[in-house]
């Protein structure tokens, strides 16, 4: 294999980052891509062809609080929202693989935007619920712009409460964290419910309607995630069909595959929930690989503090700099196609991970979006304190990226505790999804 250097000094392959061509998704063949579907390659293609106008709007969106309206149309046009939705639905039921080519689109553009793909993925979980339920939230689809369904506090230690009432439960709280709460057509959130003298916790879905939004979500980073929190004003009704419990929730996920066709869903409850891991760490690679290009765009062109160079891009640390993030990148992006490509094949074996498989395997993956995070700071590092300007998207991929994994179910020291406790042979904690509260458990 060789490589053609472009005499005039110019640059590699025309200026193109080293590596595979350009027509080509990832460095994998297509044998170790099989899972990729046409639907899928179709959506990641319309991301791409959207990342310069997202990375041009995110200041704006920082300072409001969410992604600009047309952004979520261009999403809601391209069937980003769908992607995670069963056939039978009107969705595109996708894969591991699938979903992780898309959310590393979008996280190459923006982090905030890469978030509500995240959100909008929720549905691989909630369409597994009760049919009644189920119907009811895909009656908003049609003629919807932006995610069918958000939520926040499902598996947080402190979550809203449920009193048994006639035909429902009379509900109210505060959950926080609610993600893209402005955009969602529906609400989750978790509840401990109390019925007589029995109690448990359960999910429940809300209209909008019902709750208040706050302004709350005033944060280093993610700034565009619309991350509020939502509140009772008084407690408001929740008929029975709309709330399920979560001691049932395994239950319903694991028969997905007999409900619904599509890749999505002939995932087991391990693989499925550990699917939002992937999304979240492959946006993060996306994210390092937007901020590498920014590097290289502007190496050439910018002259540095010191050493006297002509342009950062002569600098031989500038050069060690890009080499080492590179590597950093592809190192992690392994990790995260390795975990996304086993999800979808063990799908379609019909099988699961086990739990010290998924405590492992969300540690791996936490693992993996640091070493995206380190590749960002690298290269803000060396281009110095230019990259720390507001106009800059370098500062923003990285406080973006710390905020990603200061998230409960990401926090690499508490993943590597929850599976070094298996690993060393003490009683596993009772989790869920790796880093998550098993709320069934807590009767």
């Amino acid at each position: 294999m060789t490589d053609t250097i472009n005499p005039a000094g110019t640059g590699l392959h025309e200026g193109r980052m080293p590596g595979p061509p350009v027509d080509r998704m990832t460095p994998l063949d297509a044998a170790a891509s099989r899972y990729l579907s046409p639907e899928g390659r179709r959506i990641a293609a319309g991301v791409q062809g959207l990342q310069q106008r997202i990375r041009d709007l995110a200041p704006e969106a920082e300072k409001r609080g969410r992604l600009d309206s047309g952004i979520i149309e261009a999403f809601t046009d391209l069937g980003l929202y769908r992607a995670c939705a069963p056939l039978e639905y009107g969705g595109y039921a996708l894969g591991a693989r699938d979903i992780a080519e898309i959310a590393g689109a979008l996280g190459k553009g923006d982090a905030s935007a890469s978030w509500t793909f995240f959100v909008g993925t929720s549905l691989r979980m909630v369409s597994t619920l009760p049919e009644r339920l189920v119907n009811e939230l895909y009656s908003r689809l049609d003629g919807h712009s932006g995610p069918l369904a958000a939520g926040g506090s499902t598996f947080a230690a402190v979550t809203g409460t449920a009193t048994r009432a006639e035909g429902g439960w009379m509900v109210e709280g505060k959950w926080t964290y609610v993600s893209g709460n402005h955009d969602a057509a529906w609400l989750f959130g978790g509840a401990a419910w109390v019925d007589g003298d029995k109690s448990g916790h359960a999910l429940i879905m809300m209209d909008p309607a019902d709750i208040k939004r706050l302004d709350d979500w005033q944060v280093a980073g993610m700034a565009a995630s619309d991350s509020n929190s939502i509140v009772t004003i008084e407690p408001v009704f929740v008929p029975d069909h709309r709330f399920v419990d979560m001691a049932e929730l395994p239950m319903h996920m694991d028969s997905a595959a007999a409900r619904f066709s599509g890749l999505a869903y002939q995932a087991k409850t391990r693989a499925s929930m550990m699917t939002a891991t992937v999304v979240n760490m492959a946006a993060l690679v996306g994210m390092a690989e937007g901020a590498l290009d920014v590097f290289r765009q502007l190496a050439p062109a910018r002259k540095p503090f010191s050493p006297p160079y002509a342009s950062i891009a002569e600098m031989a640390s500038s050069q060690v700099a890009a080499g080492k993030a590179r590597a950093l990148i592809d190192a992690a992006k392994a990790t995260v196609l390795q975990y996304a490509d086993e999800i979808d094949h063990l799908a379609v074996r019909g099988e699961d991970y086990t739990g010290d498989e998924e405590a492992q395997g969300c540690t791996s993956l936490a693992f993996a979006g640091q070493l995206a995070k380190d590749a960002i700071d690298l290269i803000l590092r060396i281009t110095g304190s230019s990259g720390m300007a507001l106009s800059s998207p370098l500062q923003r991929y990285s406080r973006d990226a710390a905020v990603i994994l200061s998230h409960g179910a990401m926090r690499l020291e508490s993943l590597a505790e929850i599976s070094g406790r298996r690993l060393l042979g003490q009683p596993p904690f009772s989790m869920f999804a790796g880093g998550l509260q098993d709320k069934a458990a807590q009767k």
